[in-house]
């Protein structure tokens, strides 16, 4: 066992594009998860970091810090429902350890309230900012911005979060 283990480690150690390649697609399936849960209004605060996240919304809102029980709260106390898809996710791995990645992708989808779509055309760009924390990619920093000619989020999303 240990032979193989140092013959594993080597092959880590000469091919390190497999290994980030498996921390991209850990990132993106967290970020498909995250997506997921949002349009089921059941999220998930153990993708964000412990400290907390660096968020600023595409409705226009400031930058703020909130601890993952806050993001979680803007899902599941918004009257609104975000029905989005990631799309052409790009993850870069870097840091000395490897233990910082940034994620790029497109959200399209629709927002409803009540049942009924509210916002057709939702289109933004988010940029998201990983740490790896005991070996989990954790989310650490999010910046949501409409793209040109999509609908955005309605003005009172976020109203919660702008009362600091």
């Amino acid at each position: 066992m240990k032979t193989f283990s140092i013959m594993l480690t080597a092959l880590f150690l000469a091919f390190p594009a497999w290994a980030e390649a498996g921390d991209q697609d850990d990132i993106k399936a967290a970020i498909d998860k995250f997506w997921a849960d949002a349009a089921a209004k059941t999220p998930d605060p153990s993708g964000d970091n412990p400290a907390g996240v660096w968020q600023a919304g595409s409705n226009g809102s400031l930058w703020n810090f909130l601890s993952p029980a806050e993001r979680a709260a803007q899902t599941t106390s918004s009257p609104y429902t975000n029905n989005f898809q990631p799309k052409h996710i790009t993850v870069r791995i870097m840091g000395s350890d490897q233990d910082v990645a940034h994620a790029v992708y497109y959200l399209v989808g629709t927002i409803s309230r009540d049942g009924e779509t509210v916002i057709t055309n939702y289109r933004t760009r988010v940029s998201q900012v990983y740490e790896k924390i005991d070996g989990k990619w954790l989310l650490s920093g999010a910046h949501y911005s409409a793209l040109h000619g999509g609908s955005g989020v309605p003005q009172d999303a976020f109203s919660s979060q702008n009362k600091r």
